[in-house]
């Protein structure tokens, strides 16, 4: 495996490692129910993170979690803290090119949030990330940046393990966190699986929906279940990291450019 550098490194450390990509992990601050705290994004794709840049095969800049995101269905929540979409899109897009300032031209961005899982998941995820790291592609050329959601990687893999409709507070991030810090989770929550479907959040307030943050079945929550959740994220997303970059370096920075289409 690699080396990892991290925040603990000197520059030199780093300048001496030559790294060839780096590790961006990106959270939400919002409330996550009665039981779990409002970093839970955030410690769960740390994990995530550390985890998945140890498993690779070249030198790796593991960047600190970037903690605030876009949680406008939580917005006036106690808790939240959120970023207009813009905004979260200058980030993306400011450290990309501090990075490549200093040739690590290979980013690889890790969305902690939506957590989708059972049949038919789909990594729905922050909308703006994904189109900030296709812009970072077509706009630099020389950079290579690829966007994923670790647990909806592993969705194939945790089919049997968690149930379909668990979308947040709920089984998966409950396990996940009685496995990564049990001595953060508060008990635990009454199960809520709301009539309306997932995609009323993108029109209604999360709390209009599910009055008590949760929207899942956080009752069957343990640790080994969230062992297993986490194994099955970090293995999915080493294997597709190695197998989108080994394409996207075939792939001429000439061609990237060619196939951008400004947005009407």
């Amino acid at each position: 495996m690699g080396t990892v550098f991290t925040v603990e490194n000197t520059f030199l450390d780093i300048q001496n490692g030559r790294p060839e990509l780096a590790v961006l992990p990106l959270a939400q601050h919002e409330p996550h129910g009665p039981h779990l705290p409002v970093g839970t994004d955030g410690i769960i794709v740390g994990a995530l993170a550390s985890r998945i840049a140890g498993r690779l095969e070249v030198p790796v800049f593991l960047l600190p979690v970037w903690p605030v995101g876009t949680s406008g269905p939580h917005r006036g929540q106690p808790g939240t803290v959120s970023l207009e979409p813009e905004t979260l899109w200058a980030v993306v897009a400011d450290i990309a090119a501090s990075l490549e300032a200093h040739e690590i031209r290979k980013l690889v961005v890790i969305n902690g949030h939506g957590l989708p899982t059972g049949p038919g998941a789909r990594p729905w995820g922050n909308p703006v990330v994904k189109t900030a790291v296709r812009q970072l592609n077509y706009e630099h050329p020389s950079l290579t940046a690829v966007w994923l959601q670790p647990f909806a990687l592993a969705g194939p893999a945790l089919r049997g393990v968690f149930p379909a409709g668990d979308i947040h507070a709920g089984d998966l991030e409950t396990s996940v966190l009685l496995y990564l810090a049990p001595e953060l989770v508060r008990g635990s929550a009454p199960d809520f699986l709301p009539d309306q479907p997932p995609s009323y959040l993108e029109f209604a307030p999360f709390a209009s929906l599910s009055p008590t943050g949760v929207w899942g079945r956080p009752s069957q929550a343990s640790a080994e279940k969230g062992r297993l959740a986490v194994e099955a994220a970090v293995n999915a997303s080493v294997e597709y990291i190695n197998r989108t970059l080994g394409f996207l370096g075939q792939v001429r920075p000439a061609e990237r450019r060619e196939q951008h289409v400004d947005p009407a």
